[in-house]
């Protein structure tokens, strides 16, 4: 069995869409697979499970910011509907790129709370991952 490599954070990952890098607003950056399932059983009690090729999102988090021309918030905002490519880079050098539509997040919040979003944007197909050599 090969061994496991240690890396379970992304301390120091870095996330860009298209040629713009938004490491610094983001908490959360995730490929997230959704596969279809379904369940046949029949009258003596069999049971026979499905399950489909999966759709992904990428499910990200993040701090608002309104007061930035080229912030995450406002190229989400003034891109919504568009596609473009999302990159995570893993610290070993492990990348993950797919192309996402963009959606706008939050404005506003609640009172003595920093503004937060939670945005899960849909993904056209399957990330591919390119593994460090």
């Amino acid at each position: 069995m090969p061994e496991i490599a240690a890396n379970p954070h992304l301390f120091k990952a870095t996330f860009t869409l298209g040629e713009d890098s938004f490491t610094a607003h983001l908490s959360k950056a995730e490929y997230v697979p959704t596969q279809p399932t379904g369940q046949y059983v029949d009258l003596s009690g069999k049971a026979v499970n499905f399950g489909g090729e999966s759709s992904w999102i990428l499910d990200l988090a993040g701090c608002q910011d309104w007061s930035t021309a080229n912030s995450l918030s406002a190229y989400l905002d003034a891109h919504e509907g568009e596609e473009v490519e999302a990159t995570i880079t893993e610290p070993s050098g492990a990348t993950h790129v797919g192309t996402v539509v963009c959606a706008a997040v939050n404005k506003g919040g609640t009172a003595n709370s920093p503004a937060l979003w939670a945005k899960q944007l849909q993904a056209n197909g399957k990330p591919q991952t390119t593994y460090p050599v």
